[in-house]
């Protein structure tokens, strides 16, 4: 398996992007979410860290699907942390990640597509 920073963008390859939703149709949003990421870096308004913060946060991706998703890791979706991170692709693309209008909200009401919408760019 591949490792890429934001699952879109190799570390050493920064030049190549790759989006899709191989796991299945349950991560068409997040493959939106890449693209949508990839439309802000492609614009100039997100910047890489260097080659070595991306591999870390590669390397601690890696880590967190072995330590959740067992020893079919490479099989697993990003289902067990989506919240984390569709909130880490919405700090790249500068909005905010709370996307609830509550404490109370944000704590106990579920995400869903409607907490995205108008993060496409005007």
């Amino acid at each position: 398996m591949l490792y890429q920073f934001r699952q879109v963008i190799h570390p050493r390859i920064p030049q190549l992007a790759m989006v899709g939703y191989a796991e299945g149709i349950s991560n068409i949003f997040a493959s939106e979410m890449k693209s949508m990421w990839l439309v802000h870096f492609l614009d100039g308004n997100i910047g890489l860290p260097s080659i070595r913060e991306m591999e870390k946060d590669v390397k601690l991706w890696e880590d967190n699907m072995k330590q959740y998703g067992g020893r079919y890791y490479w099989k697993s979706c990003i289902a067990n942390c989506c919240i984390w991170y569709q909130d880490q692709l919405c700090k790249d693309m500068k909005h905010n990640p709370r996307r609830k209008k509550s404490l109370f909200a944000e704590l106990f009401e579920p995400y869903s597509l409607a907490d995205y919408v108008g993060l496409t760019r005007n």
